[in-house]
Parts: C-alpha cells; sequence; structure tokens
C-alpha cells in the first residue's frame, strides 16, 4: 500500500504538519500544526562521491545575477514564447539522497519530532533512494519560471480557459475566521489566484503564474513550442553540478538571500506559522517576481522556492530502485505527477536539492506553476 496515498476532499501543505513533507489529499478539515524553528545556521556535511564533469561546449557570454559568486558564462537562447532560456550541458550527476545524508536526515527527524519514531522518519524519505547515477542529454530551460504575463500572452493567443477556470474553483491560501487556511475558493484562478485579487490590477504581471493543473502547464509548454522537464532533469538543473543538501551549500541560509521560502516575512503576516526559516527574510509574503534572489551556478532562478514547479514525470515511490541511467522519463503511467522546487510556503526541510513531492494532476493552488524545457539540438 502506498503510504501517501490518499483521496480526494481538500489539499493540505505538508510542511504544515509536524509528520508529513509532501503534499496529500485527506478526507475533511485537518487544523494547522507548527514544525520547529529552524536556525539559519544549521550545517550538514557528507560525500556524496565523484561526479564526472559535464561534456565540454561552445558558449557565449551572458549577463546573470548571481550574488557573490563568479558568473560563468552562459548559453542562452530565446524561446518562442520570448523567455530566456539556458542550454544545460550533457552529463551525469548523482539523483536522490545517500545513505549518510538519510542517516543525518533520519536524526533531525527523530530529534525534531517529524514523525512518531525512527522507522516512520527513513520511511519518511525513503522514496529518494537509493541514491543512483544519472546521464542526460543536453538541454534548454527556462532560466525563469513563466510568468503571469506569458501566461497571459497564451490565453489571448489561443483562447485556453484553464482547468480553475472550467471548473470555478481552485486552492488558495486564505484568511477564514481569523486563521489562515488551504481552501477551496469559488472563483480563483491563475488571473485571481486568492479568489480576489486580479494579478493584473495589483502589479504581478512578472510574479510566477500559479492556479495552474498539470494540463494547463503542458498545453502551455506545447504552445511554445517546448515540454515540460523531467525529474531528473529538474534535479540536475537544480544542483548545477553541486552534490550538497541546496544548491548553495550544506547549510540554511541566513543572510544570503537565494530564494523566497516561508521566512520572517511570512511569519509576519501568519504568525501562527511555526516552521519558518528563523532569522531568513526575502521580504515576500506569497509569490515574488521571477529572478528576484540569486540564481544558481548555471544562472537559473528560483529553482528552490517561490513556487512549486510540475514536471512530466508520473510519480512513483520505488521508481529509482529500477530507474534507467540515461535519459529517465519516469513511469510509463501513474495517478500523481511529480512537482518540484518548494514554494513560498515550504519549510526549510523542504528546500533540499533531491526532495521529491507529488500531487493529483488536476490540482491547481497558489503554490504551484511551472517552467519548460526543450531538447537541444546541437
Amino acid at each position: 500500500m502506498n503510504h501517501r496515498l490518499f483521496h480526494v476532499s481538500q489539499f493540505v501543505e505538508a510542511s504544515q504538519f509536524p509528520h508529513k513533507r509532501w503534499v496529500r489529499w485527506v478526507y475533511g478539515i485537518c487544523g494547522l500544526l507548527g514544525l520547529g524553528v529552524v536556525g539559519g545556521g544549521n550545517a550538514v556535511g557528507w560525500d556524496q562521491g565523484p561526479i564526472r564533469p559535464v561534456s565540454p561546449i561552445q558558449v557565449r557570454d551572458a549577463t546573470r545575477a548571481s550574488g557573490n559568486h563568479a558568473s560563468p558564462p552562459l548559453t542562452t537562447i530565446t524561446g518562442r514564447d520570448g523567455a530566456p532560456m539556458v542550454l544545460l550541458p550533457a552529463g551525469e550527476f548523482w539523483m536522490g539522497t545517500s545513505e549518510q545524508e538519510l542517516a543525518q536526515l533520519v536524526r533531525d527527524c527523530v530529534q525534531a519530532g517529524w514523525r512518531a519514531d525512527r522507522m516512520a522518519c527513513e520511511q519518511y524519505f525513503s522514496d529518494e533512494q537509493p541514491r543512483h547515477r544519472v546521464v542526460l542529454d543536453a538541454f534548454y530551460l527556462d532560466q525563469f519560471e513563466v510568468t503571469n504575463a506569458q501566461f497571459a500572452a497564451f490565453v489571448r493567443s489561443t483562447g485556453y480557459v484553464t482547468t480553475a477556470e472550467r471548473e470555478g474553483w481552485a486552492y488558495a491560501y486564505v484568511q477564514e475566521q481569523g486563521t489562515w487556511q488551504v481552501k477551496d475558493v469559488v472563483g480563483a484562478s491563475w488571473r485571481k489566484p486568492d479568489g480576489v485579487e486580479d494579478i493584473f490590477q495589483v502589479g504581478h504581471e512578472q510574479h510566477p503564474v500559479t492556479q495552474v493543473s498539470w494540463e494547463d502547464a503542458h498545453a502551455y509548454c506545447q504552445w511554445a513550442g517546448k515540454r515540460l522537464p523531467t525529474e531528473a532533469e529538474f534535479e540536475y538543473a537544480t544542483r548545477a553540478g553541486t552534490s550538497t543538501r541546496f544548491w548553495w551549500g550544506q547549510a540554511y541560509p541566513s543572510t544570503r538571500l537565494v530564494g523566497n521560502f516561508a521566512d520572517e516575512a511570512a511569519k509576519r503576516q501568519f504568525p501562527q506559522w511555526g516552521f519558518i526559516l528563523s532569522g531568513y527574510d526575502d521580504g515576500y509574503v506569497k509569490t515574488a517576481p521571477v529572478g528576484s534572489f540569486e540564481r544558481n551556478a548555471w544562472g537559473l532562478a528560483d529553482m528552490i522556492g517561490n513556487v512549486w514547479e510540475w514536471t512530466a514525470d508520473w510519480y512513483e515511490k520505488n521508481y529509482y530502485a529500477g530507474s534507467p541511467a540515461l535519459n529517465p522519463k519516469g513511469p510509463l503511467h501513474g495517478e500523481e505527477r511529480v512537482i518540484r522546487g518548494g514554494s513560498w510556503h515550504s519549510a526549510p526541510q523542504d528546500l533540499r536539492s533531491a526532495l521529491r513531492m507529488w500531487i493529483t494532476p488536476t490540482v491547481r493552488t497558489d503554490k504551484i506553476g511551472f517552467r519548460c524545457a526543450q531538447d537541444a539540438r546541437l
């Protein structure tokens, strides 16, 4: 039995629960529970093993913001939708969670009380194992998450109607009876993520589009002559040549602004949140304009945080055990799709490069968006 499979009634974000880290469906209305506050200086070390250098490619210079890091040259193109895309080199990497990393995660889990006992904690991370070698061909990936302005251009061009618009509702994090809850909101859609404010009236054209189902994201990428990235491509792109817990290193961030997460800014508006990244303040309660924070070594923005992102893959808990090494594309069939990358609502433990989550493909929320990929024909 899949220990993470529940039937539909209400969407609840995992990081609200001390014993869950995935997105799940549950019967009834669950109360919000807080995780312990995590400090910004915690570091965890382990050896991920050697990784073969990526294949050499010819590149041209492209400017990017990268915090305190030197900017390597990038190869970029402009997609049919006007979005800049970065060429990610062919190469290999270690995908998933190593035994050493798992041991540390389990210790953290037991100490923080995320699950009932050690066995439950081990199960908690089990879909990230075994760590395995993956080899990928070169591909292009959108440098930024798809924005509201870009999605609006798609809708104007095609007359497309999203899942939320057809069904008349979507899930959103809203205030009700003095508390903030995830609710099914009548009238919520990509134009009005919370069912009230119009994105264009509040100046959110450059924020990532949300309230899009997997079908909606897939339709946009097809229109743009692209596709959704595979789960393996997403982790490869997130890591950007690193083998550390996070793409920026081993420690939770403190003053270094690497993304939009559940933090002090969110805590000021949502005082009941107990799972924030203590001492970190990205300045945004919910979504931020794409590219507002430090980019990874390959010039990609918001690979962790801002919004979860749809991938092409169906989810299977034990897929890594038999996954092909070359260009894995996920199971042939499934009931849920993989989402990656965390969101503005994500707790600190949800920021790791290896983190896997899944959700029913018809779901649309104010925490899920996407970006597109494209095969490289070199």
